[in-house]
C-alpha cells in the first residue's frame, strides 16, 4: 500500500499512564467510539485489553467489535441500542437514557433469558440523553427491583467544564442528589465524563476517556496517530500553469510537482488546500492546487525528491485545526475514511 495509518503503542500507554495516575487509579473507560477516533477500534483495542477498566462505544456494530477482540473488559454502549438481544447475548453493557429505554430493555431480557448489565444515564445539563427527574429515577427503581435487577452504573456527562465553571458547578450538584437517591443495597461504579472531567472532577470511580488517550489536551501526552504516505508521481509545471481543479494555484515561476494519493475521501480534506504542508527527506513541501478525492499535489521545487519517497502527512492533528476551523476530534474522526492499512508501531 502506498498509503497508512501508523498508531503508536508505546505513545497510547504513556498516555493511560499520564491519566491514571492523574485520577489516583480510578478506572478509565476508554471511549473508542467513531472507530476509536479514527485511529482503528481493533488496533487500540487489542492495545488496551486487560489495561482499562472498560470500552465505551455508542451503537451495537462497534461493541461487536471490541468484543472480538476482548471477551471479558465491560463494553458498554452509551447510547439507544438497536439489538438490544445481540447486546445481551455478547454480555454488553446497555446504558438507560429514558424509562422508555429500560422498559424495552427489560422486555427483551425477559424474552432472552438474560439479566441485562445497565448504566443509569442522568442528565444534568448536557441534555443529550439521560432522565430528568427524581420521580422518572424512583419509577425505574422500582421496575429495577420488580425484575430482581440491579445497576452496574450510573454516569453523567459534563457538558461545559472548560467554558462555564458555574454550569459545571450546577451540573455536579444534581448529579450528587441522584446519587444520594441510590438504595443502600445498590452499588453501582459512579463514573462521568465531558472533556477535562478527569483533571477537574476528582472523586469518581472510573472516567471516561476520548481525546486525551489519544494524545491531545493535556501537555504530558502524546499523540498516537500519524498519517504516512507515498510519492507516486512527478510533474514539471511551467510558470503560469495551473495545479489541480479550479485553477487555485498557478505557478509563479517553473516548478516541480509532487502527486501524493490521498485525498479528501481519505480524510486530507479540501478545506486544507493550499494551506498545509508535508515533510519528504525532512524537508517541509508545501500543498499546492485543490486537494482532490484521490490524491493531493505537493511542490517540491526544492527538495531532492523521487518517485516512491516517503511522504510524512500527518503528525499532529493539532496543526490542521486552525486551518479547518475545527477541533482535533474532527479531523482524526475525518481519517474513518482512509483507504489503506493501519498499523500499531
Amino acid at each position: 500500500m502506498f498509503s497508512k495509518i501508523l498508531l503508536d503503542k508505546n505513545n497510547m500507554l504513556n498516555n493511560l499512564k499520564v491519566l491514571k495516575e492523574h485520577c489516583n487509579n480510578a478506572q478509565i473507560c476508554a471511549m473508542v467510539k467513531a472507530n476509536a477516533y479514527g485511529h482503528g477500534i481493533e488496533e487500540v483495542v487489542s492495545i488496551l485489553k486487560g489495561r482499562v477498566g472498560a470500552f465505551g462505544v455508542v451503537n451495537i456494530d462497534e461493541a461487536i467489535r471490541v468484543r472480538k477482540i476482548d471477551k471479558i473488559t465491560p463494553v458498554i454502549i452509551f447510547s439507544e441500542c438497536e439489538k438490544i438481544e445481540t447486546a445481551l447475548k455478547n454480555n454488553i453493557s446497555l446504558s438507560i437514557i429514558s424509562l422508555k429505554s429500560l422498559k424495552n430493555i427489560v422486555k427483551i431480557s425477559k424474552k432472552c433469558k438474560i439479566k441485562p448489565k445497565l448504566h443509569l444515564n442522568i442528565n444534568t445539563g448536557m441534555n443529550r440523553f439521560g432522565i430528568n427527574t427524581q420521580e422518572d429515577f424512583q419509577k425505574i427503581m422500582v421496575i429495577l427491583r420488580k425484575n430482581n435487577l440491579k445497576l452496574d452504573g450510573l454516569f453523567t456527562h459534563f457538558s461545559s467544564l472548560t467554558t462555564d465553571e458555574n454550569y459545571t458547578i450546577r451540573q455536579r450538584e444534581i448529579f450528587q442528589r441522584f446519587i444520594n437517591l441510590l438504595p443502600q443495597d445498590f452499588a453501582p461504579i459512579i463514573h462521568v465524563g465531558g472533556g477535562n472531567s478527569l483533571f477537574k472532577e476528582q472523586g469518581f470511580e472510573m472516567y471516561r476517556v476520548g481525546m486525551f488517550l489519544y494524545g491531545y489536551g493535556y501537555s504530558e501526552l502524546k499523540p498516537v496517530m500519524s498519517v504516512k504516505s507515498t510519492i507516486i508521481a512527478l510533474q514539471e509545471v511551467k510558470k503560469g500553469e495551473h495545479v489541480g481543479y479550479m485553477a487555485s494555484f498557478t505557478a509563479s515561476q517553473d516548478m516541480r510537482v509532487a502527486v501524493v494519493p490521498l485525498g479528501y475521501d481519505d480524510g486530507v480534506k479540501r478545506g486544507l488546500s493550499n494551506k498545509f504542508s508535508v515533510k519528504i527527506n525532512n524537508k517541509v513541501c508545501p500543498n499546492v492546487g485543490k486537494i482532490c478525492m484521490d490524491c493531493f499535489m505537493v511542490d517540491v521545487s526544492n527538495v531532492k525528491v523521487k518517485v516512491g519517497d516517503m511522504v510524512e502527512v500527518l503528525w499532529n492533528a493539532s496543526e490542521w485545526t486552525e486551518f479547518l476551523n475545527t477541533t482535533e476530534y474532527e479531523i482524526l474522526t475525518n481519517f474513518n475514511g482512509f483507504r489503506a492499512e493501519r498499523i500499531l508501531n
